[in-house]
């Protein structure tokens, strides 16, 4: 049997940069919602529906039944998820000949933040290391992007200082100059929340026009966005 695993351990199991095509189990097999835009999602929203389950009273579970595959299984029972790489489910069999039903658990939509269901978004304490890194990578793109006078309007003093030590740090780590410390060894998770709370105000304020951004910092910041709005 395959143990459970927590949050953080989830984190290592999801790729963040798959889409993952969704199976719900019921009493006949495995089904998929009716609506084609649910029959799919990202990494980011699967490891959402993972924090919101294993968040919930009672705590459910999440197991990885295969390197390519995840359950999720909330707590009292009654909803159990299963999320494929879509990559994987090309290239193999799905785990059984899905059917659809336009009869969903309503509890999916909770968990799954769709159908107008509250949107638990990624908070600044669930950023890993490898988002922050992200995120102040984000962070030197948009800075570089747009013009020196909007981000001399946008970006405060202690933002400045710290994207010119980034980007010798980056640029250093790009060159492969030896014994260049990693972005996180360089800077403190503070720094790295400043700069991450940088690169949301950057994007929300001028976007990325030229589309710079990969789509895991695309959604790193939406999830952002959406906490702070959540907080104010």
């Amino acid at each position: 049997m395959n143990p459970d695993h927590a949050y953080a351990t989830a984190r290592q199991l999801i790729d963040l940069d798959a889409n993952y095509t969704v199976h719900i189990r019921t009493d006949t097999g495995w089904t998929q919602p009716t609506d084609p835009d649910h029959r799919e999602l990202p990494g980011l929203d699967v490891l959402l529906a993972a924090r919101r389950v294993l968040r919930a009273r009672p705590a459910g579970h999440v197991q990885s039944t295969s390197p390519d595959t995840l359950d999720i299984r909330s707590g009292d029972g009654q909803l159990w998820l299963r999320f494929t790489d879509t990559t994987f489910g090309e290239n193999g069999p799905a785990p059984e000949q899905p059917t659809f039903d336009g009869h969903m658990p309503a509890e999916l939509w909770r968990v799954l933040g769709l159908s107008g269901s509250a949107f638990v978004p990624i908070a600044r304490c669930d950023l890993t290391t490898s988002d922050l890194k992200a995120l102040a990578r984000t962070c030197l793109t948009l800075s570089q992007a747009h013009s020196t006078l909007l981000r001399l309007a946008l970006i405060p003093n202690a933002s400045h200082l710290l994207l010119e030590r980034l980007a010798t740090t980056a640029e250093a780590l790009d060159t492969g100059i030896p014994d260049t410390p990693d972005i996180d060894e360089a800077f403190t998770r503070s720094e790295l929340l400043l700069l991450a709370d940088t690169a949301l105000g950057l994007h929300q304020a001028h976007g990325d026009p030229d589309g710079l951004l990969s789509r895991t910092e695309v959604l790193l910041l939406a999830h952002l966005a959406y906490h702070a709005a959540a907080s104010t």
